[in-house]
């Protein structure tokens, strides 16, 4: 992935993006620090993660740290921002096979994410993402990255030009947005039952979680009432 060099004005306006001297750093010892943050974050929440845990298994000084980073959460936000260009590209190239089915892909797109999620070289690291998930963080997540994404002076992702609206009962960009999140909540929700039910039921294997989660994106396309059930009544 490749990202943008941001300039000094926008760093000191708290963009939640690495400094230009990350950038010059060699790629080894970026990638070092890339590493300690993954490894980090993988055992302990963004809370409860901890800078000096951080800068040891990456090798480099606190004071290092902080010439390339103004917090924690700044190298949280730059981890989750290479995954989601990932995801980004993936979605836009999913759905342009599907012709902008938003079903065929979100089927698509949540069976191969679920996989990697669970099963993917990161999967430590969405383990404690997933199962840290509650509304008030969730919601001071969704609020922190919006406000750090358009820091950075990148386009919101286009779902209007991406979707075929005309196969959905929607009316307009935020109605479509609304049923985008909708279907990311199946996926969260699922991938957490998994990673919270793992170690205590294991008989719930990862394939019953996908199954379910696949059952509630057609109730949501299809609908969950019998066509019939008022006739019934």
């Amino acid at each position: 992935m490749s990202f943008l060099v941001y300039n000094v004005t926008l760093r000191k306006g708290g963009g939640g993006v690495p400094t230009q001297t990350f950038f010059n750093l060699p790629k080894t010892k970026r990638q070092r620090l890339i590493t300690a943050g993954l490894t980090v974050f993988s055992h302990a929440s963004l809370d409860q993660a901890a800078v000096s845990d951080i800068v040891r298994l990456a090798e480099i000084s606190r004071g290092s740290f902080y010439q390339y980073f103004a917090d924690k959460t700044d190298l949280y936000f730059y981890l989750l921002s290479q995954m989601r260009e990932d995801w980004v590209a993936r979605t836009e190239g999913t759905l342009r096979r599907h012709q902008g089915d938003l079903f065929a892909a979100a089927r698509e797109l949540s069976v191969a994410g679920f996989k990697e999620v669970i099963a993917g070289p990161q999967k430590d690291f969405f383990r404690t993402l997933f199962t840290g998930f509650n509304y008030r963080g969730t919601a001071k997540m969704d609020e922190d990255w919006t406000r750090r994404y358009r820091a950075e002076h990148r386009p919101s992702t286009n779902w209007s030009g991406m979707v075929d609206a005309k196969r959905l009962n929607v009316a307009n960009e935020e109605q479509l947005l609304t049923l985008v999140h909708m279907l990311f909540g199946i996926f969260a929700q699922n991938v957490a039952r998994y990673f919270t039910h793992a170690a205590t039921a294991p008989r719930r294997t990862a394939d019953q979680y996908m199954s379910n989660m696949l059952l509630m994106i057609d109730w949501l396309q299809y609908g969950v009432e019998k066509q019939n059930a008022q006739e019934e009544s």
